[in-house]
């Protein structure tokens, strides 16, 4: 009888156990969550221009996500390209500091798909196109078949593109271009706007991407077209397809506005 007794009391102290650990775990997916969808509201704000929104949003993220040093990191960085898009000159120092932690999380997470993401975000925001190939390279190892790998390296070379320098004059012929006379056609922001379409375009003929990522990538390649590769037409067919794949979403609205500006 005692054994019995015993035996209950030790399963209803496992149960116990048990039950609080798995209110922790729901509470710390639920926790995560939360931060994922502010993460990607603050994203949508800062591509449809409103930047101060963007970083009111990311600054709350900056401080709840300390405890995940490659998030955090990652988070520096997108506030440091707001902040340079804005003209803010404290954008350097929250660089820098991105830089710092970058080389910190190097040697123990050399591995992690995600910090080479957040690493060739940062080497674009410098205009070091020759670590953001590198990253890329290191993307596309550990993920070969992803389909993100695409929109990220569109992403990357449009915002190279659309901050290219005045004093670089041809591309560099470290990611096989050459060095000809300097035109339109092979200067150094337009041949990185036809590596952004390229990739975009890889992606959407990607069976799985979602309608709503669609939406996404047909909203940018507009940017892309208009920003640096100076078409009107094709901006406007992007935009229009963004609308009726997603209508309701930031990048529906957003698209809907810029057509009735450019009509």
């Amino acid at each position: 009888m005692r054994f019995e007794k015993g035996c209950f009391l030790w399963l209803f102290l496992i149960g116990f156990v048990l039950c609080i650990a798995s209110d922790g775990y729901a509470e710390d997916a639920s926790h995560q969550s939360a931060q994922d969808e502010l993460y990607n509201k603050a994203i949508a704000l800062k591509d449809v221009g409103d930047g101060r929104a963007a970083l009111d949003i990311f600054e709350k993220l900056e401080n709840d996500s300390r405890e995940n040093q490659i998030r955090h990191t990652d988070i520096l960085v997108e506030e440091s390209i707001i902040m340079k898009g804005m003209n803010m000159p404290a954008w350097a120092t929250k660089a820098k500091e991105a830089g710092y932690k970058i080389k910190l999380l190097y040697k123990a997470n050399y591995a992690e798909y995600n910090y080479w993401l957040v690493y060739a975000k940062y080497c674009a925001l410098v205009n070091n196109e020759r670590d953001v190939y590198g990253a890329l390279k290191r993307m596309f190892y550990f993920k070969p078949n992803y389909v993100e790998n695409y929109i990220a390296k569109g992403l990357l070379y449009t915002y190279l593109a659309k901050n290219t320098e005045a004093s670089e004059t041809i591309s560099s012929p470290v990611i096989g271009y050459t060095n000809e006379t300097v035109s339109k056609d092979n200067s150094v922001r337009y041949s990185r706007g036809r590596e952004a379409k390229e990739a975009f375009q890889t992606a959407l003929n990607n069976s799985a991407l979602s309608d709503g990522r669609k939406a996404y990538v047909h909203y940018k390649m507009g940017e892309l077209e208009i920003n640096v590769l100076s078409d009107m037409d094709e901006a406007m067919r992007n935009w229009k397809k963004t609308v009726a794949l997603s209508p309701e979403s930031a990048y529906g609205k957003s698209a809907s506005a810029l057509l009735s500006k450019n009509e």
